[in-house]
């Protein structure tokens, strides 16, 4: 799929989302017109309001219960068609029985206003379409149009308020109800006793979050972050036989279809409805739990046993230092091939303490903090299997008798794609525990490691990501972690005094003013309440929680303070001639063996730390940063020991700031400069001692210099040779340093190295001083092409090139020709009328979109989308062009297309996928990353050719995953080519190929794949389980966290998830400035290093880490696909296959 211009995202979903929401809600609002109740609200009103809801109505049957009182509020109601009754239950808790209050026709728009749960409940009377309008988003509408609104709104609340009286006038008379039509009698429902005993029993265990389904072992698939929404987002995943029907299930008439029903079991027809997840947080967690019991009295049942501690003997126990060892033996064994590296010790702690907190185990004496030492625990949750696995501890060949429960759910229980799921989901869940352990520690019980594991998380906090790095180490260390249970809290008022700074870490909070009432509303990362500690002013604001378990990381005012304090004494400031020109702060650190600050310590846990005071930059002008570098770095490299940080960081970022010529012309300067030393009193010249002074100095800068090129040239390797400035000043300094060699004593050790960087220039130049070769062939990826190697501006692509008038041309145009080179080309061949009239380079996609190019734009082949097509037209032209039919071809209408699924195993396209991805990854430098996200009109004459083919032939994943399924034309064959894309997936995730992976999963998360409910159902828990997992790598929340620990495994060679580190640049450079007071921001500038510096971490030491293809065709079939990417054609499409829910 395009990247379309400003765009930094990756789910194409959301472009489907855009583009059906105006006619989505313009449809919606002809339809509540006709509807006498809304008949007479404005236009732009009733849009403000359908555009804050799902906008895709929800259609449920009859008799279904929507909600019922003491629920949580989440949503406003408006009907659309159909009848809903709201009715109070009655105490004897029958779902049916209760108090009628009044039947809602279509056109009404009800909720709550002011309560946090409803007052009443709410049931489908006929079958009813409705749209839900999340709470807050209707409140907000609510207080600015109260007035207007008040007389279209059935407010529940004042109902119940309303009927209560009435209620209570009739209760002395016996209240009795006739209304038998809207409240069917309860034995309808169940008819004998012994069902309602049943029915009863299995609804108060469906309402307890900690019911455990005993004939489900653990089931990781029924839980995804990305699973609820109606839009553009999953809504297929089943519940098992115990479980309450999904909205998806209700709203597609799927419950009950494919499943029997076990003899104790809440009938799915009970019409108890829920919008909640199909498996909460709680539940999940207590079947992991389960599972790893049960593994446990398998498998290593000595572990639990009699243990004597503080002088007591505690039954069934196992030792903390015992269970981490256990836990991490079996992360070893079931994680490690897939993620081929080992957890530290420390994050198995985090997984048990993740444990500890949900109850699942729990410490002898109810300590909070699992601690890794010989302290005893026990499984404090429920198994109802225990009895068994009593017995089978005692004899290990014993069998349940019964022979049909128990024996399949042990087997099932412990296979090992459900432990591969369930050890990686908590070991996603464990650093968020060990961060809140850690945090909950005082300051001065964390040890160095742990300060470690803080300041990293720090990093990826946006409202730390100004302060320098110094303050961030100094902040892990006084940090504390704080939750509160309850929204509605109030965390501070207004006039308080400040005792706190907060930082949002998950839910969101109310910021209000007396007077004005709410004023702002702030979510996770936000931070507030600085102001009065710095101002040492009262609070200016009350802040209330909106949100229940809200948490926040907190910094007390004295500790505040200090940091300020120390900061400020420990920035240097350097300054010629009144102005600041190189701002420094101390830094006081453990190091390990001169590495420098910036590094992860964790990475050295064999070395003996030291303590060690540097200066860090934190801005500075350009030149003065790098005499910086040459009088104080340089001269500590060794290429033996890591590089320093602050070096590397210069030179990946130096482009932003620091021309290349600019660079050069400073080295050159600080290669030839001499030491001006005073004469001797009496005029006879310099001492002897001052010449050899003279001599050294001389000598220091020269190889400061050379050594600088070196490290410059190894840091930047291939991408260094593609610079023509730094070219010629290496040849430059070459000439300087043979002439120094013959004049000046000490040279040697120079010329050697200077000798050294020659001899790799011209094995580089050998390489890129090739012939053109062919990159695209009329957007199809060449053979040809240069991968792995990168593709130069000399490379050329088959273009072709229309008009108006129905005339084309197909011309070889290289990648440094412009826009108006390639006008200038096609003009004596197109021939036109008005040859002298201006002319425009314009690109059409198949969805309709146009984008005029600028005439000093280059390497135009590269940028367009698969099924573009490019125009020469005139100024007037440009809004008449339209996309041809041939843009959306489909593919079965082509006599001798063959799927590639039909032609190569699983496992053969997703290792010549990875093959392929891997030459473009390597293809591509960091610099083209830069060039992409600050603007390509900021580095004139240069390209990122080499990324925007990496890019395309993501959007082309994505693409291929929803064409190849909709173009199928049967169900059986759709659920076949799922099932191979999910095996494909899963495979590239094996391969390290990332973008392989997301680009799949992206792809079937889209709206037009996501919405087939009857295919989602088809496909086979195994694939659902695996899909599930993709899909919570890509869960957004801490700043993608489940990615990062999920990357931070991995060992290099990596495919990367490219969008996401173009989305991390993004964010890094709209968010800080470049410039402070005319000096260089290099906080920011270290942060991009960061991102590129993982970026060239991920590549491989050596290219082709997957076997070379050996059949060329086969590789041709991967390296182009057959898409349709108009989003609006492909909806059409999924219409066609499962007709639209409206």
């Amino acid at each position: 799929m395009p990247i379309p211009p400003g765009y930094n995202g990756y789910n194409i979903g959301q472009y489907q989302t855009s583009y059906q929401q105006k006619s989505i809600v313009e449809e919606l609002m002809k339809k509540l017109k006709k509807n006498g109740i809304l008949s007479n609200v404005s236009d732009n009103l009733l849009y403000q309001i359908l555009s804050c809801s799902e906008m895709i109505p929800e259609r449920v049957s009859g008799k279904v219960i929507l909600f019922q009182q003491g629920d949580p509020v989440s949503s406003w109601y408006l009907l659309i068609s159909g009848q809903i009754e709201l009715y109070l239950p009655s105490s004897c808790n029958l779902i049916y029985s209760g108090y009628h209050l009044k039947t809602l026709n279509s056109g009404a728009l009800f909720g709550e206003l002011q309560l946090l749960t409803h007052s009443c409940s709410g049931r489908v009377k006929k079958v009813a379409e409705f749209i839900k309008i999340h709470h807050s988003h209707f409140l907000k509408i609510y207080n600015k149009h109260a007035d207007y609104l008040q007389q279209y709104l059935t407010i529940m609340q004042d109902i119940v308020n309303e009927k209560g009286q009435i209620k209570q006038n009739s209760s002395n008379e016996g209240l009795s109800f006739n209304d038998e039509e809207d409240i069917p009698p309860f034995n309808n429902i169940l008819t004998s006793p012994s069902q309602q005993n049943n029915y009863q029993k299995n609804i108060n265990n469906i309402m307890d979050s900690s019911f455990i389904q005993q004939n489900n072992p653990y089931d990781i698939q029924r839980y995804s972050p990305n699973f609820i929404t109606n839009s553009g987002r999953n809504k297929r995943f089943l519940p098992d036989s115990n479980c309450i029907p999904s909205i998806g299930q209700q709203k597609h008439s799927m419950v009950n279809e494919s499943y029997e029903q076990p003899t104790e079991t809440w009938n799915a027809n009970g019409n108890v409805f829920e919008f909640s997840k199909p498996m909460n947080m709680e539940k999940q967690i207590i079947e992991i739990g389960l599972l790893l019991k049960r593994t446990m009295e398998v498998e290593s049942s000595e572990l639990m046993q009699s243990r004597t501690y503080q002088q007591r003997v505690f039954e069934n126990v196992m030792f903390g230092s015992e269970i981490v060892d256990w836990l991490e033996e079996l992360t070893d064994r079931y994680l490690n091939s897939s993620t081929n590296n080992s957890f530290n010790r420390s994050h198995i702690v985090g997984m048990w303490q993740y444990l500890l907190e949900n109850n699942i185990i729990s410490h002898v004496t109810n300590e909070l903090q699992f601690k890794d030492c010989r302290i005893p625990y026990r499984w404090t949750i429920d198994d109802p299997l225990e009895k068994f696995f009593n017995k089978k501890m005692i004899r290990h060949d014993y069998e349940d008798m019964s022979g049909q429960f128990v024996q399949p759910l042990i087997n099932e229980g412990l296979n090992e794609l459900d432990m591969k799921q369930a050890l990686f989901h908590l070991s996603s869940l464990g650093p968020d525990a060990l961060f809140r352990m850690i945090l909950n520690k005082p300051s001065q019980e964390r040890s160095p490691e742990e300060l470690q594991f803080v300041y990293s998380e720090l990093l990826h906090l946006k409202a730390l990501s100004h302060l320098s790095t110094m303050v961030k180490r100094e902040l892990a260390s006084v940090i504390h972690f704080e939750q509160h249970p309850n929204a509605g809290t109030i965390l501070f008022r207004q006039g308080d005094e400040g005792k706190s700074w907060y930082i949002i870490l998950k839910g969101s909070v109310d910021v209000s003013i007396h007077g004005k009432g709410i004023v702002n509303t702030l979510h996770e990362g936000d931070d507030f309440g600085k102001l009065a500690l710095v101002n040492d002013s009262p609070r200016a604001a009350t802040i209330a929680l909106r949100e229940d378990n809200s948490q926040f990381l907190r910094v007390d005012k004295h500790d505040f303070n200090r940091i300020l304090r120390d900061a400020e004494a420990n920035t240097v400031r350097l300054n010629e001639h009144g102005k600041d020109v190189l701002v420094l702060e101390k830094v006081n650190i453990s190091y390990k063996n001169n590495i420098d600050f910036g590094n992860d310590l964790s990475s050295y846990p064999n070395i003996t730390s030291q303590t060690h005071c540097c200066y860090s930059v934190m801005a500075g002008q350009p030149e003065k940063m790098l005499e910086y570098i040459l009088e104080t770095r340089i001269d500590a490299v060794n290429d033996d020991e890591p590089l320093d940080t602050f070096l590397e960081d210069f030179i990946l970022t130096h482009i932003i700031y620091f021309h290349t010529n600019l660079l050069c012309s400073y080295l050159k300067d600080y290669y030839m400069r001499k030491s001006y030393l005073p004469t001797r009193i009496d005029g006879r010249g310099f001492h002897s001692i001052d010449n050899d002074i003279d001599l050294e100095q001389r000598l220091i800068a020269k190889r400061r210099v050379v050594w600088f090129i070196k490290v410059w040239q190894d840091v930047l390797q291939t991408s260094f040779f593609l610079d023509k400035i730094a070219n010629s000043f290496v040849e430059e300094i070459n000439s300087c340093v043979l002439e120094d060699s013959q004049n000046l004593p000490g040279m040697q050790m120079v010329l050697e190295k200077m000798r050294q960087i020659k001899r790799i220039k011209e094995n580089v130049m050998k390489r890129l001083n090739r012939h053109p070769a062919l990159l695209l062939n009329c957007g199809a990826y060449s053979d040809q092409a240069p991968a792995p190697q990168s593709a130069l501006q000399i490379d050329i692509c088959n273009q072709t090139i229309y008009t108006t008038e129905n005339t084309y041309v197909t011309i070889t145009v290289s990648l440094d020709k412009t826009a108006n080179d390639i006008i200038e080309v096609c003009k004596p061949r197109l021939r036109f009328k008005d040859n002298y009239e201006q002319k425009f380079l314009v690109e059409v996609k198949s969805n309709g979109n146009r984008v005029v190019f600028n005439g000093t734009d280059i390497s135009i082949p590269t940028v367009i989308s698969h099924n573009s097509k490019l125009y020469i037209v005139n100024k007037e032209e440009i809004d008449t062009l339209i996309p041809t039919e041939d843009q959306n071809r489909i593919t079965w209408d082509i006599p001798t297309y063959v799927s590639i699924f039909d032609r190569l195993r699983c496992s053969e396209i997703a290792q010549q996928l990875t093959q392929f991805h891997n030459q473009l990854f390597e293809a591509t430098n960091e610099h083209e990353l830069i060039i992409n996200v600050l603007g390509r009109d900021k580095f004139p004459g240069q390209s990122c050719s080499n990324l925007d083919i990496l890019m395309r032939r993501f959007n082309e994943m994505q693409y291929w995953a929803v064409t190849e399924i909709l173009l199928q034309r049967c169900h059986a064959r759709r659920v076949e080519i799922l099932r191979k894309f999910i095996k494909i997936a899963n495979y590239c995730k094996e391969n390290n190929d990332l973008l392989s992976l997301f680009a799949i999963t992206l792809g079937l998360s889209s709206a037009p794949i996501s919405r087939l409910n009857i295919l989602w159902k088809s496909l086979p828990q195994k694939f659902s389980r695996q899909y599930a997992g993709f899909e919570s790598l890509l869960d957004p929340s801490r700043n993608h966290r489940s990615y990062r620990i999920f990357m931070s495994k991995l060992t290099p060679p990596i495919i990367p998830f490219v969008p996401l580190l173009l989305k991390d640049l993004t964010f890094t450079h709209e968010g800080n400035k470049t410039y402070y007071t005319g000096l260089v921001n290099f906080e920011k500038m270290h942060m991009i290093a960061n991102v590129l510096r993982s970026f060239k971490n991920c590549k491989a030491s050596s290219l082709g880490f997957i076997p070379a293809v050996k059949k060329p065709e086969q590789m041709h079939w991967v390296k182009n696909f057959i898409i349709i990417d108009n989003p609006k054609k492909l909806m059409e499409l999924s219409y066609q296959v499962e007709g639209r829910k409206i």
